[in-house]
Formats: C-alpha cells, sequence, structure tokens
C-alpha cells in the first residue's frame, strides 16, 4: 500500500505571508503617511515579533520547507533591523557624565515622590518636560534644592551638578516654547545640552512635530559644539522615519548599549518609546528604563564616556 503524496504546495500560503511581513519590516518607509497609517505601522515595527510567532504557530501545523521558509525569512529581516537592541545592556561603571530625562505631565499626582526618584539616581544632568500648575512648582523647587544649577524656559528645564550658560531658546516653529539650549562646564569638558519636548503626536495630526523634528534636526547639525547631547520627549518612535533625521547626525543611545527596546510610554504598559538621550562626539556606555512611577512616561537614565 503506497502512502499519500505529499504536495508540494504545502506551507505555500505561509510563504507567501512571510514574504510580505519582511516586505512590510524592509520597505515600511514607503507606507503611505495618509490618516496615519505610517505613524501607527513604524512605531509598532518592534512589536512585528508577534506576528512572526503567530506565523511560527501556524507553520508547525503545516510543517514544510516552504513554511519553514515562511518564518525564517521575516525573522532574518527582523534580527537585521533590531540586532542593536538585542546586545547585551552596557555597564555604567565609571562614567563620566549621566542624564535622566522625563516627561511629568501636568497635574502630575505625588510630584515630590517624582522628583526624589530622580534625584535619587544621582544623575549629573537632569531634563523634565512638562511641568506645570502647582504640581510642576513643587518638582521645580525640590529640583532646585538638590542642584546648584538650572535653567528653565516654558514648561522644560534642566538642573545640573555644574554651571551652565543662559538659556537659548530653540526655534521649532511653535509659538510656545518647547526647547532650548545650554553649555554645560563639566568637569571633563563642555558639553552642548538641548534639553527638548516635541509636539504631541496622534494619527493623521503629525505635521507639527515632523517639521519640529526637521527643525531641530537642522539646528543641532549646524551647531559647531564638539560635544552635544539632546534629550527629552520626542514624541517619536525610535523607528519613526521621520526621527532618523535626528540620528542621521546623533548616536540614539539605546540602539548604541543594547538591552532591549527601552518602551518609556505609557508607562503602565510601555509600548513605545518617545523619551530619548541622542549625542554626538560623546559616548553612551549604559541606558537604563525607570519603574513607573506616577508619571505617564516613564524616566530614562543614560550614562556616557568622553
Amino acid at each position: 500500500m503506497t502512502s499519500p503524496r505529499r504536495s508540494p504546495y504545502k506551507g505555500v500560503l505561509i510563504l507567501a505571508c512571510g514574504i510580505v511581513l519582511a516586505a512590510l519590516l524592509a520597505m515600511h518607509s514607503l507606507v503611505p503617511t495618509t490618516r496615519g497609517l505610517a505613524l501607527i505601522v513604524d512605531s509598532m515595527l518592534p512589536w512585528s515579533w508577534v506576528l512572526i510567532a503567530l506565523l511560527l504557530l501556524i507553520a508547525l501545523f503545516r510543517l514544510s520547507l516552504l513554511s519553514i521558509a515562511g518564518v525564517l525569512i521575516p525573522v532574518v529581516v527582523w534580527a537585521s533591523m533590531f540586532w542593536p537592541y538585542l546586545q547585551p545592556a552596557g555597564d555604567p561603571g565609571g562614567a563620566d557624565l549621566t542624564v535622566a530625562t522625563q516627561n511629568v505631565g501636568a497635574r502630575l499626582p505625588q510630584p515630590s515622590a517624582t522628583a526624589l526618584s530622580l534625584v535619587e539616581q544621582q544623575p549629573d544632568i537632569v531634563t523634565i518636560q512638562e511641568f506645570e500648575s502647582l504640581s510642576g512648582q513643587i518638582i521645580q523647587d525640590q529640583m532646585s534644592s538638590h542642584y546648584e544649577h538650572s535653567q528653565v524656559k516654558g514648561s522644560v528645564g534642566v538642573w545640573s551638578s555644574w554651571p551652565m550658560s543662559a538659556a537659548e531658546e530653540v526655534d521649532l516653529g511653535l509659538p510656545w516654547i518647547r526647547a532650548f539650549a545650554t553649555t554645560i562646564s563639566t568637569d571633563h569638558g563642555d558639553v552642548r545640552f538641548y534639553a527638548v519636548h516635541l509636539p504631541s503626536v496622534r494619527p493623521g495630526q503629525e505635521s507639527l512635530r515632523n517639521a519640529a523634528l526637521s527643525t531641530l534636526a537642522r539646528q543641532v547639525s549646524a551647531d559647531p559644539a564638539e560635544r552635544v547631547i539632546v534629550a527629552g520627549d520626542f514624541n517619536s518612535a525610535s523607528t519613526d522615519r521621520y526621527f532618523s533625521r535626528l540620528t542621521d547626525d546623533l548616536t540614539d543611545s539605546r540602539a548604541e548599549v543594547g538591552g532591549g527596546f527601552g518602551f518609556s510610554w505609557p508607562s503602565r504598559l510601555p509600548l513605545t518609546r518617545l523619551d530619548h538621550s541622542l549625542s554626538r562626539g560623546i559616548d553612551p556606555v549604559a541606558d537604563e528604563v525607570l519603574d513607573r512611577g506616577t508619571s505617564d512616561h516613564r524616566a530614562v537614565l543614560v550614562s556616557y564616556d568622553f
């Protein structure tokens, strides 16, 4: 009695799905921006492993060379895109400089606890965004009681262990102040520090943020300073196509040191990373996302070596 002949087409649907998924990953920049589709796709790219896992599960029931190929193709593309994040986390031991950044949100509950949780990490430089109303004033007072030097413009502030030059507003094309630059005289040399809070973004409403990203990228690129750090809430995922306008000239700390994707928003169940510390002329050696506090953003702590 002869055994049933195996179909040569078994697994072809899985192969087709895998090719489509791999193409979406590799060519996501071609996804149209209509109705915020590109924003959603770009921001969720790291989570595409869930689709690959689902494809693998189906392939186990349709096991064949074609189904195996259908899983391996998107796996290879995904890994080639995100392998820098998958490296073991960097070690902050002996770092020359530590920077903390957090969007604390307007009308934050328990503002003192939030400020003290940042101070407890003993960063050399702290930038905070969106401190407003009474809670914002409490945070300012707490931070200023622990740091000798500070600069505040609008709802963005910087506190430092070292002296700072006067804050210089960075014009992002907005009617309100959302960014400024200062030169911090550290024990290891001057660092040009940009504290930023880019406009909020919603699907289909990205134009203000996109324009601000482009403007900021041009200004930082034109800055002659040898060492530059740009930190804050960019309202942009690391995988957003417009964010690359900054990372073409600056190093993304998380992509450089690894340890995972470092999602920071929303704080209860982080799905994406909106808070970044980017640099030029100074090397990130560690990047840590702190535990959930009372803000809707988690704080990011980055260590640098000169």
